[in-house]
């Protein structure tokens, strides 16, 4: 198995340098296919964007979950800003849901404390 150093974090390796994983590239997939280690991140000094060595069950596993949510999202994102307009002042609607939630909040409230009445008795 592959010395790698640590980060501050649970099982999060630091970056190996690609000329030492060059090296080393059928011993760290022995550890990603023996399950000693889930992913070996490699690093290459004229990149700031890492690379992962995974086992391909586990990309095909994460490809078919991201394929699911996009599905079940309904394809891509999209900004909700601009697709209404409101017709009434903004303070008339935020007043009535107030008075609402207030008048819900004293039904609770009486609730309760009926509740405690009867528990008494």
């Amino acid at each position: 198995m592959a010395k790698r150093a640590r980060t501050s974090k649970v099982n999060e390796s630091v970056a190996i340098p690609i000329s030492f994983a060059r090296r080393r590239l059928f011993e760290l997939a022995e550890d990603v296919l023996t399950y000693r280690s889930d992913r070996v991140a490699l690093s290459h000094k004229d990149y700031d964007e890492q690379l992962v060595l995974v086992r391909a069950s586990d990309l095909a596993k994460l490809d078919a979950d991201l394929a699911a949510l996009r599905k079940r999202v309904g394809g891509e994102p999209f900004s909700l800003r601009g697709i209404a307009t409101l017709t009434v002042d903004a303070e008339d609607v935020l007043k009535d849901t107030r008075k609402l939630q207030d008048a819900l909040w004293r039904a609770k409230l009486e609730s309760f404390r009926s509740d405690d009445v009867e528990s008494d008795d």
